[in-house]
């Protein structure tokens, strides 16, 4: 009997550490490219989130960078979370600047230091509760919180403008693609109760909206709406699924609405927010990907 408790025991621990070395050594550096065709949308648009940049993964996002460039994209898009959790970070968003094609981005919540451990996101699942997610009445200001750093979200903005991105707070652009007008609108992050839809927005003939966190999506007048900030729950366990669903925490991925004319999408991410009190980056049966649209 003892025989066969030693084997289960060794076995349980066989089956931990492959788990463990598996989901910190391989599934996160992974990346793979997922190809959306969406009527209508611009084609050669790459979408990516949650890239945190950093000393440890500045490697990997520079082989993120040139996987992008191999698919020759028109326009690529980046909804937040650029950096983790540190100013130091910053140096390594220059490597953004060989990215090809023209560049739009949204700040998320980490870009600001908003909430960016366990306690801050657990408050921010009962603050979002009071706010107003309604096209009218669209309000987000009770995330406001002042536990942010505006400097922060300031300075990831201008490395990213010197990185050759326009940085969209609020704001729109147009672009004209020869044929048609696209109509680029980017929203400033939710966790720090920026978001806010530009007034007066000019008709187009397609319309693509950047968001950081898919819970404060509204019944905008959209066609494509792109989002990240979930990565999927990172850790998505058989039967149980996203143990971080458990707490509260959006952990959803994939096609959010998926109507003939208007589609959101939400992406499982580049980079994985590290485990283990910081130590390791941690992905199962969520990999990283890279969202290509019609290409």
């Amino acid at each position: 009997m003892r025989y066969y408790i030693l084997l289960a025991f060794l076995a349980i621990i066989f089956l931990a550490l492959s788990f463990l070395s598996y989901s910190i050594f391989i599934e996160p550096r992974s990346v793979s490219v997922t190809r959306l065709e969406i009527e209508g949308a611009p084609a050669k648009v790459v979408f990516l989130a949650d890239l945190h940049i950093r000393d440890s993964n500045a490697e990997y996002i520079q082989s993120v960078v040139e996987k992008v460039n191999s698919l020759d994209p028109d326009i690529v898009l980046i909804s937040g979370d650029f950096i983790l959790s540190n100013a130091k970070d910053l140096e390594h968003l220059s490597l953004l600047s060989q990215l090809k094609g023209r560049k739009y981005a949204v700040l998320g919540n980490h870009d600001y230091f908003s909430s960016i451990n366990a306690a801050g996101s657990r408050m921010k699942v009962f603050e979002k509760r009071e706010a107003n997610f309604t096209v009218q009445g669209y309000n987000v200001s009770v995330m406001d919180d002042s536990l942010y750093s505006p400097e922060m979200g300031d300075d990831v903005k201008q490395a990213l403008e010197e990185a050759g991105f326009r940085v969209l707070k609020n704001e729109y652009e147009i672009i004209d693609s020869g044929r048609r007008n696209i109509l680029i609108v980017g929203l400033d992050d939710c966790w720090a109760g920026k978001t806010r839809l530009p007034s007066n927005l000019p008709e187009a003939d397609y319309s693509i909206y950047l968001l950081h966190e898919p819970e404060c999506i509204a019944d905008w007048d959209y066609n494509l709406l792109l989002a990240g900030h979930t990565h999927g729950g990172q850790i998505v366990l058989p039967i149980i699924g996203a143990p971080q669903s458990y707490i509260g925490m959006y952990s959803f991925s994939g096609m959010l609405l998926d109507e003939p004319d208007k589609k959101s999408y939400v992406t499982r991410g580049v980079g994985s927010y590290p485990m283990f009190f910081g130590i390791a980056d941690m992905r199962f049966n969520c990999p990283p990907e890279i969202v290509l649209i019609n290409g």
